[in-house]
């Protein structure tokens, strides 16, 4: 399969018509068709009814756009970590961690390392996602540094751990969060309320989920997911309009808790601890990596 035909099923699902989409794609109708049909064979399923205009997609087309937009989302942002790493490999560091780390931790880091380095640059892996991708990628050299939340789970063989150096560089908590005016809604002793409460959720693939879901079980009250999303600063941002309460770091709430936009929710044990933890290859690629990981590990 190419990425040319992912990119011609997905415009013609555009378009709705071949003769537009093959002039989108700058092909002629003809050979556009003969795309089209070479993805459907190598798929062995028909994508589009030809019989309906505009073209509609068939079932196994409905099932197959999500994938195919994914697909052409991974590969593009591939190329374009590969060409940083290549464009900026003598000059730059690279760091796959956690948004919110990447927002309420990492500034001052950038700061000094860019003032005792000024040549060099710290550049951030956007494509990285997931706990198993964070290690993957450095311990394929795909990334220089591993920044994030330590949640004492994660699972690395003998073989990796051989080859990985770790620091414990500081902590954070999670505490749950809401705005004055859905706090103005609920009883004095909101854990115990009777309706459920609206939560603003973390995807269950990310590494805050699994901090805050042993949380919420211990809790006497029910809750109603409203939102979900993998990034912190997008919780916060719902939960600053009133819509749910969320378990967000204190560093990335201090100033909304400071400025009374937000309210920490009272009640005991309610906000865990997680470890602020830095990895790294043991054998790095450069003195720049080590001058990255120093500055990192006097925070």
């Amino acid at each position: 399969m190419e990425l040319k035909w992912l990119e011609d099923f997905a415009a013609l699902v555009r378009t709705g018509n071949f003769s537009r989409a093959a002039e989108e794609r700058h092909v002629t109708q003809p050979a556009y068709s003969r795309r089209i049909r070479a993805l459907e064979y190598w798929l062995g399923v028909t994508l589009f009814d030809r019989s309906s205009f505009p073209v509609q997609l068939t079932s196994a087309g409905e099932e197959f756009l999500p994938k195919a937009q994914a697909l052409i989302a991974d590969i593009n942002l591939s190329r374009q970590d590969l060409r940083l790493m290549h464009a900026q490999d003598k000059t730059s560091v690279r760091i796959v961690t956690l948004h919110t780390l990447s927002i309420s931790f990492l500034p001052p880091i950038v700061r000094d390392f860019v003032r005792e380095n000024p040549e060099a640059s710290i550049s951030i892996l956007p494509s990285v996602q997931g706990v198993e991708q964070y290690f993957e990628a450095l311990l394929t050299g795909v990334a220089d540094v591993l920044l994030t939340y330590d949640t004492g789970d994660t699972v690395l063989d003998a073989d990796a751990l051989s080859q990985i150096e770790i620091r414990q560089i500081d902590a954070d908590r999670l505490i749950p969060v809401m705005s004055p005016s859905l706090r103005a809604t609920l009883p004095r002793d909101w854990i115990e309320a009777q309706k459920p409460i609206p939560l603003l959720a973390y995807s269950s693939f990310s590494f805050s989920d699994r901090i805050v879901q042993p949380v919420l079980p211990r809790l006497q009250c029910s809750f109603r997911k409203v939102f979900e999303s993998p990034l912190s600063e997008s919780l916060r941002r719902v939960a600053l309009d009133g819509t749910g309460v969320a378990w967000l770091p204190e560093r990335l709430v201090r100033q909304d808790l400071k400025a009374g936009s937000l309210i920490e929710m009272e009640g005991a044990d309610l906000a865990p601890v997680v470890t602020i933890s830095v990895y790294k290859l043991r054998a790095t690629r450069s003195d720049l990596v080590e001058a990255a990981w120093e500055v990192l590990c006097r925070q």
